[in-house]
């Protein structure tokens, strides 16, 4: 025992070197996890959109629903790293490390040293934060920007001083300029702010400068707002999502923990969910009475940020609005459910107890870090799944198959979709997508407006071979004419490439 307490001291006295391993072990362990995952079409749609122009790229994204700042930091981490998979996917991995040491210095801040040493692994094994370390996509530096404005509010509550909240506010500004579904992080810290300041009776309330905090953050986006009401109107995301309802409820715990969609979480996975949740409730609330009034102030901002950001999707996504929750929404908040968890089983576990107390306590702590590794020994079976479109992406098979690196042959994908989804890989083909009208220049479609790779007719086609990129289960909008044969026709999950000869004459 005494050898195992000189251990955790040594651990304690260089916290720092303990913080470097796990964002290092964090890194390897995402990277690991992306190994063999095809790109997909969001992932590539970041990727087509960050090689244009800078120019291009705000005008794309002007027309779009995202903001531009990841595309532009993608666009600069390629072009020293390069293009492909891994030098791509290293730069969310690397954001979503930089968010766990983050994390573990908020951890730290609020509660001990100690608190922050036993939850960090809580952090390093969350499933989901590991399958979106490694899209190529704006969640990791979204996650990034709300651990590390959190960050700064803790400081500014122990601190003090008034200059924090200019980084604050950047940090805020930031956000929205990379995912504007950060503002349910916002919504979390300004509800929080606001009871912290009743509570300590503040007055008078234009003397709260967090209030001033915000008011800063919105200068600093003033020169986007045109193009975020803009997009607010004309973007394709309402109506994609779902409500939030309780089996949502259930999908983003279940997805958080198990890595696996309500649907098809079974009994048994049912009954270890409902253990966890009641388990960690209970814990909860007997670590907060234990707290004092500061660690029961930080308890609060975790708890606030683990459960607003579930409240205001629900409230945006209620009729008669289009739904817009999408579970990948909750990948910038998740963390602080993970860190929720763990903060709960460390407080629990360094709080002492009696014996038979605090052995139920220790199996328990250690059945919820089973959960979570199971997630994602689950996550490493799934992949990139794509659970909206109920799709394996297999467009390196799919390229693998169609044989087209030379003059004879043509690739044409059914749609602008398809193209996006698949121009990845398709680099050393003569892609080609079909599209009987004008691409429109708005929306994730807007890049092929005025295209040269649009195919309008079959008869614009005349290769000896033509290979098509279509879908299971879905009437191709393209068709070779009678020039042509059909050979062979292959499945890949619901990929389906086709493939056919011109006749002989």
């Amino acid at each position: 025992m005494k050898t195992r307490m000189s251990m955790f001291k040594m651990v304690e006295k260089y916290w720092y070197v303990a913080v470097f391993v796990v964002a290092a072990l964090f890194f390897w362990l995402t990277m690991a996890l992306s190994f063999g995952q095809p790109i997909w079409f969001d992932e590539g749609y970041s990727i087509l959109l960050a090689k244009h122009s800078t120019a291009e790229l705000l005008s794309l994204t002007a027309v779009d629903a995202h903001p531009p700042l990841y595309y532009l930091l993608l666009k600069v981490w390629s072009g020293v790293f390069g293009w492909g998979e891994y030098a791509i996917r290293s730069l969310s991995a690397f954001l979503m490390s930089v968010a766990v040491v983050v994390a573990a210095l908020t951890l730290r801040k609020m509660f001990s040293t100690k608190v922050m040493l036993v939850a960090i692994p809580f952090i390093l094994v969350a499933p989901f934060l590991l399958r979106y370390g490694y899209e190529v996509r704006m969640y990791a530096l979204a996650t990034l920007i709300a651990v590390s404005a959190t960050y700064i509010l803790v400081r500014i509550q122990s601190d003090k001083r008034w200059q924090w909240w200019i980084p604050y506010s950047v940090l805020v500004a930031l956000g929205m300029y990379t995912l504007y579904m950060t503002v349910a992080v916002w919504v979390a810290h300004f509800v929080w702010l606001l009871v912290v300041s009743i509570k300590s009776k503040q007055r008078p309330f234009w003397r709260w400068p967090w209030l001033y905090a915000f008011a800063g953050a919105v200068v600093f986006f003033l020169p986007y707002i045109k193009t975020f009401l803009y997009q607010l109107t004309h973007s394709a995301l309402p109506g994609m999502g779902n409500e939030m309802t309780i089996p949502q409820l259930t999908n983003i715990v279940s997805t958080l923990s198990l890595y696996t969609p309500e649907w098809n979480l079974g009994g048994w996975g049912t009954i270890v969910i409902v253990i966890m949740l009641v388990g960690l409730s209970l814990l909860g609330i007997s670590v907060y009475r234990g707290l004092d009034k500061n660690k029961k102030r930080s308890f609060m901002l975790i708890t606030a940020l683990s459960v607003i950001p579930i409240l205001f999707y629900g409230l945006i996504s209620l009729p008669p609005r289009d739904p817009v929750f999408i579970v990948r929404y909750m990948a910038h908040s998740a963390i602080f459910i993970y860190m929720l968890a763990g903060a709960i089983v460390a407080l629990s576990l360094l709080k002492g107890g009696k014996g038979a107390i605090k052995v139920r306590t220790v199996i328990f702590s250690a059945g919820v870090l089973v959960v979570l590794l199971g997630g994602v020994y689950i996550l490493q079976k799934t992949g990139n799944f794509n659970f909206e479109r109920m799709q394996l992406p297999l467009t390196t098979a799919v390229h693998r198959e169609a044989r087209c690196d030379n003059d004879e042959t043509v690739v044409v994908a059914d749609d602008p979709y398809t193209y996006i989804d698949s121009a990845y890989y398709f680099t050393d083909c003569q892609l080609f997508f079909y599209s009987k009208d004008e691409i429109a220049y708005k929306g994730g479609y807007a890049m092929l407006h005025r295209s040269d790779r649009r195919v309008s007719s079959p008869a614009d086609v005349a290769t000896p071979v033509v290979v098509h990129l279509g879908w299971k289960g879905q009437e191709s909008a393209f068709k070779p004419d009678t020039r042509y044969t059909l050979v062979e026709t292959i499945t890949f999950d619901k990929q389906v490439m086709s493939r056919y000869k011109l006749n002989a004459e």
